[in-house]
């Protein structure tokens, strides 16, 4: 090897520690976890915690039943600890062992996209539709990412834990659960209920599903804002995880789109889309029509990180479905940038 090469990957070996030392590490996250944890209580103590959470309780009936019944004797959940925490989990198959083994053992939080949507997602509230146990809410919120959450989770079950999780960690206050579905209208909707925790998805009226179908409140993210005193001025933040849903919601949400201060992190995954008989092309277009830039947050691309939105559709070509065919796209508007005078 010539002296000039070797001097080459030396350059190229120092560009790579430099480069990696500018990438924030989820494991920070994981270890200042369990410290903040401890610090979240005074804030949920706190007059206007209990306040907050009082209106609350005004406004979402299902909150204040749910959190009253909490004295669970009940085989579908069990609640286990992890990173810190106690931590409700379902258990959609209570008497498959092996399912209850994975469900048990395969809990972690997102701290990888955590730290992925700082840049946009940082401080004030944020809304969590579809939020499941509060997997995402719940770390913001603890870590100081989000001061609060407003969350909504269909599924019974899956609320029910969120409630348990919120409470036993002592975030009353500063996570806000509501147990319905956010759509393009306001009623009800039919939610299939899958073996899969975050599986459960809305179907159509005329729909036929072999697996447990429930009916649940549904209201348009606007509505919903409306009715639990939610300060978009406030709001930095939503995210969108509704298996197939995600046009209703936006079709939903003509007042929080206007506010182009809100950043909106969406999971893409064009199979289930389908199954709800929308269209690819109809999810882009809204996508386009209300911000100027976007993240792809799949962690194996290698294209450009920040891109302007009109190139959406071709960067998705390669989302068919599957655990492997979907991703996350984290989507705000920036200023054009001004010349230098």
């Amino acid at each position: 090897m010539t002296k000039e090469s070797r001097a080459r990957i030396d350059e190229i070996v120092q560009r790579g520690k430099q480069f990696r030392r500018r990438i924030l590490d989820p494991s920070v996250l994981r270890g200042l976890l369990p410290i903040r944890a401890q610090a979240i209580r005074l804030a949920s103590a706190r007059s206007d915690a209990r306040e907050r959470e009082r209106r609350f309780l005004d406004v979402s009936p299902a909150y204040g039943t749910t959190m009253a019944g909490r004295a669970w004797q009940r085989r579908d959940a069990r609640d286990i600890s992890f990173d810190g925490m106690r931590w409700w989990v379902p258990l959609a198959s209570p008497d498959n062992a092996e399912a209850v083994e994975h469900a048990l053992t395969h809990q972690h939080f997102p701290y990888r996209v955590i730290t992925q949507t700082r840049e946009v997602a940082l401080g004030g509230t944020m809304i969590d539709i579809g939020a499941n146990t509060g997997r995402m809410s719940i770390p913001r919120v603890i870590l100081g990412d989000a001061a609060l959450a407003y969350c909504a989770e269909p599924e019974p079950l899956n609320y029910a834990c969120l409630v348990g999780n919120v409470a036993d960690n002592h975030l009353n206050g500063l996570v806000l659960p509501d147990h319905l579905a956010i759509g393009a209208v306001d009623g009800t909707v039919r939610l299939e209920r899958t073996k899969s925790t975050g599986g459960h998805r809305v179907i159509g009226a005329d729909e036929t599903s072999k697996r447990t179908v429930v009916e649940v409140r549904s209201l348009r993210l606007d509505t919903w804002v409306d009715l639990a005193g939610i300060d978009l001025d406030l709001v930095r933040f939503v995210k969108v995880d509704v298996q197939g849903s995600e046009i209703d919601v936006l079709q939903g949400a003509p007042g929080v789109l206007a506010r182009t201060h809100i950043a909106w992190q969406i999971e893409v995954d064009l199979t289930i889309l389908a199954k709800r008989g929308q269209s690819p092309a109809v999810l882009f277009a809204l996508m386009q029509q209300h911000f100027t830039h976007f993240i792809d947050l799949n962690g194996r691309l290698t294209t450009p990180r920040v891109r302007p939105v009109g190139e959406l559709p071709d960067a998705l070509s390669y989302v068919t479905g599957g655990s492997d065919g979907r991703t996350d796209v984290l989507l705000f508007t920036m200023a054009a940038p001004h010349d230098a005078e």
